[in-house]
């Protein structure tokens, strides 16, 4: 009869502890599906020129949105959603006159902005 009773027991501690497990498992599975991913955007630089002239502009292009200076872009980066993801892969062909491209210090500048204003700064340099 003992035996029996050991079985028993072995059984039950083995059906508590799989029960748990799963509990464990799906409460952990409800927690990913609630925290919603931050949005995600793209940033491009666009070179513009317009007819002959080599003379042209750049546009930085957030989705559908495009942005002539700097200062632009950074009214534009304010207004995002907090823990928003700017990604940038400009690519690694320079002009030499490329705004925030051109300058370390201007670089820093917009990517202390952007922790400022709680948006994820992500360059990836080579494109």
């Amino acid at each position: 009869m003992m035996k029996i009773e050991r079985l028993f027991r072995a059984v039950l501690i083995c059906s508590i502890l799989m029960f748990t497990a799963q509990a464990a498992r799906a409460q952990s599975a409800d927690e990913q599906e609630e925290k919603p991913q931050p949005p995600r955007y793209r940033m491009e630089l666009l070179w513009i020129v317009d007819g002959d002239s080599e003379m042209g502009e750049y546009v930085f292009l957030i989705g559908a949105i495009g942005l002539k200076r700097v200062e632009g872009l950074k009214n534009f980066v304010a207004r995002l959603p907090k823990r928003s993801i700017l990604e940038w892969s400009p690519g690694c062909l320079r002009r030499g006159d490329e705004p925030l491209l051109s300058s370390v210090e201007e670089m820093e500048d917009f990517k202390r902005f952007c922790s400022e204003h709680g948006i994820e700064f992500i360059l990836h340099p080579s494109g």
